[in-house]
């Protein structure tokens, strides 16, 4: 009988690893989300790598379906409350597809993100979070947001119905700006990550 119950544990513990989400899977995902709120939300600098950190902490505690509307999904937006504005806060809870970006489809995680915009193409650089953030807000018992304060909003701009078909490389910039595209245009993942490092490099603006 202990030899059973041992072995169910086994099998549910390597069902639920099936499911986990890798801290690559969980960063990668995060910074696409992110990068789609930051343009729609016009997320200032400071609360673009806020969310950022927000929407990792949430996609890396997903291993069950329970998960997806569980305690880390209310805890990210309780935290996304201390980080947006009160238009901004109320835009996301109208977009679906931020306010429960995650469903279960085929004993999977499915991101619905994805039926919206076109992938590995991304508006704004790497946040600073996605070279060097690991997930240990989700630890605390306190919000690691709240009362922090975050750069004025960007002007806002809200894509149409139908983004999802927008064609790779459609410019959408007029010119560089901190935090954003240096490429005229959209940037793949690749030139987003190189984009951001180059940044981080970069000596701080007195």
């Amino acid at each position: 009988m202990k030899r059973f119950i041992l072995t169910m544990v086994a099998v549910l513990t390597l069902g639920a690893a099936a499911n986990a989400m890798s801290y690559k899977s969980a960063r990668d995902q995060a910074f696409f989300l992110t990068d789609k709120m930051a343009y729609e939300l016009g997320l200032s600098d400071d609360q673009y790598n806020a969310v950022f950190e927000i929407n990792m902490d949430y996609i890396m505690c997903l291993d069950v379906y329970d998960d997806i509307f569980g305690t880390f999904w209310t805890r990210r937006n309780n935290e996304l409350r201390y980080v947006l504005s009160p238009s901004q806060y109320q835009y996301y809870l109208q977009q679906e597809y931020f306010y429960r970006p995650v469903s279960w489809e085929n004993k999977k995680f499915v991101f619905s993100i994805y039926s919206r915009y076109p992938k590995d193409r991304f508006y704004r650089a790497a946040p600073p979070g996605y070279q060097v953030y690991k997930g240990s807000n989700r630890y605390f018992d306190h919000s690691a947001y709240n009362g922090r304060t975050f750069g004025a909003p960007t002007s806002k701009s809200q894509p149409k119905p139908g983004m999802g078909s927008m064609q790779p490389g459609v410019s959408n910039t007029s010119k560089s700006q901190p935090g954003r595209s240096n490429h005229g245009g959209m940037m793949t993942k690749k030139q987003a990550v190189n984009e951001g490092k180059r940044q981080m490099s970069q000596p701080p603006r007195r």
